[in-house]
């Protein structure tokens, strides 16, 4: 479904804002409201994360159309449990400064949108 498709790349991109908002917030403070809202409150939080697991599945079950039924969109799919397992895992943690420029995150950040950008602009393209 259509729908899904479109829900995934906003989430997605949603996600890579959340992930590179220390290396870019100052350039784009977009990035700086955003993440002070998804730490405003802890409802924000698990509302985000619950919807980020059902768009996973429905990525999976209901992918674009050319795609076969299972596999069709795994890349997005894939990359949309990354992220939660990721702020999951920091999930109640407070950032300290050691954080600030994490390498990792930051990856996380530009594969995330990297994701974002290929499923965006070549949705036919089905991993099998």
């Amino acid at each position: 479904m259509i729908q899904f498709y479109l829900l995934s790349v906003v989430f997605l991109v949603l996600s890579a804002g959340l992930l590179l908002v220390d290396r870019y917030g100052t350039s784009f403070l977009f990035l700086i409201n955003l993440k002070t809202f998804y730490n405003s409150k802890k409802a924000v939080k698990i509302t985000f994360i619950s919807l980020g697991l059902l768009i996973a599945l429905a990525v999976i079950f209901f992918p674009v159309s050319p795609g076969p039924i299972i596999l069709g969109d795994i890349l997005p799919a894939a990359n949309i449990v990354l992220i939660l397992i990721y702020l999951l895992r920091n999930f109640s943690k407070a950032e300290s400064i050691a954080d600030f420029n994490n390498g990792k995150r930051n990856a996380l950040g530009f594969i995330t949108l990297g994701v974002a950008l290929i499923h965006f602009l070549f949705p036919w393209i089905v991993v099998v």
